[in-house]
């Protein structure tokens, strides 16, 4: 006669049973004691409508560069009019998907297979966790199905797969605040307005545009000097809540430079180095002329005619892209120019300033 088991046994038993796998996941993975302060950026690969790049790339040839404009008759505003817009050059036949899914995976499957080469020689898989970012407009759990489909068996990652829809801003003060986890984190974020759920989305005045971005990140150990030299290193972002500008006097400089105070501090970097500006937002008149006040008094190292805006470069697209993007070249730039410092300024909110500084 068989014995009976009651509940409570089954449920100690799948206990065990989940200790078990975790011990010996652990024996394969062991759990690392990781620092909170920063990450190390060990490369970087960015592609926009106006090329794609994974070598150093001095800012000065960056500033220049513009992106064609396609026009799509399947994209129209809320108007009923057709938009022009700013595509990625992915491979194809026909006419690009119209949808938000099927264009996202076009531009997924055109990255990989550029990108397949360097990633197999660049990066540890053993060690390796992906960060996938969700598109704008797809479902999380369809990204991640088109993900895997798309993705290299040869570079499947040992540490598998991890699915965000946060900001960079917002995931990395989590990932800083745990001392476990994977040693290495390839951020992969990409991102197209032109579609047909995202067009209505970008304003009349501006473009709608896709980018890809792909940043290895490695985590440092506990016993680290966060601030010594190399390599570059990506620390949180600051965060500044504040009235409206337009409430400010113009040449009122105050939340420039409260923000750069804390982001030196935390990251050690001298104003003097800083020579690279990388912008998100509408610069309007009230905002530029805060922002040459500043420089001119405490950047002297910065020529705003180099600053770099994603509009002339790859238009709108989300900004959860638009911040690894934005990181991406920095550390491209920063790369071209040893000694350099990047600011990356976010001016989007009226009510907030945020900026990072890599360098």
């Amino acid at each position: 006669m068989a014995i009976r088991t009651s509940i409570y046994d089954r449920i100690s038993e799948r206990r065990l049973a989940a200790q078990e796998q975790q011990r010996l996941a652990g024996m394969v993975f062991p759990e690392g004691k990781f620092a909170s302060a920063s990450v190390d950026i060990i490369r970087a690969w960015v592609w926009l409508p106006c090329g794609s790049y994974d070598a150093p790339l001095p800012a000065s040839e960056l500033a220049g560069l513009h992106a064609d404009v396609s026009q799509d008759p399947r994209l129209l505003d809320t108007r009923g009019l057709s938009r022009p817009v700013r595509r990625l050059a992915t491979p194809a036949t026909g006419w690009p998907e119209a949808e938000a899914l099927g264009r996202s995976s076009e531009i997924l499957k055109a990255a990989l297979n550029t990108w397949a080469p360097a990633f197999r020689h660049s990066i540890d898989w053993r060690n390796t966790q992906v960060v996938l970012f969700v598109p704008g407009a797809v479902r999380a759990m369809d990204w991640l199905d088109r993900a895997l489909s798309l993705w290299p068996t040869e570079l499947l990652p040992h540490r598998g797969f991890d699915l965000q829809t946060q900001s960079a801003a917002q995931w990395l003060p989590e990932v800083l605040a745990h001392s476990a986890g994977a040693q290495y984190l390839l951020c992969l974020s990409l991102d197209t307005w032109a579609c047909e759920e995202q067009i209505t989305l970008c304003p009349p005045e501006e473009m709608a545009g896709e980018a890809v971005s792909a940043v290895l990140l490695r985590r440092q150990s506990a016993q680290t000097d966060p601030r010594s030299h190399s390599p570059l290193k990506l620390f949180a972002p600051i965060e500044l809540d504040h009235l409206a500008r337009t409430s400010r006097a113009r040449p009122d400089t105050q939340i420039f430079e409260r923000l750069m105070t804390a982001l030196c501090e935390v990251t050690a970097i001298d104003l003097a180095r800083v020579s690279v500006l990388i912008a998100g937002g509408a610069i309007d008149r009230q905002r530029l002329i805060q922002l040459n006040e500043y420089a001119r008094d405490f950047l002297p190292g910065l020529d705003l005619d180099r600053q770099i805006c994603l509009s002339p470069l790859g238009a709108r697209f989300g900004p959860v892209t638009e911040q690894w993007v934005q990181i991406g070249l920095a550390w491209l730039t920063a790369r071209a120019e040893p000694g350099c410092a990047v600011w990356i300024l976010d001016l989007t909110s009226a009510n907030q300033t945020q900026g990072w500084l890599i360098g």
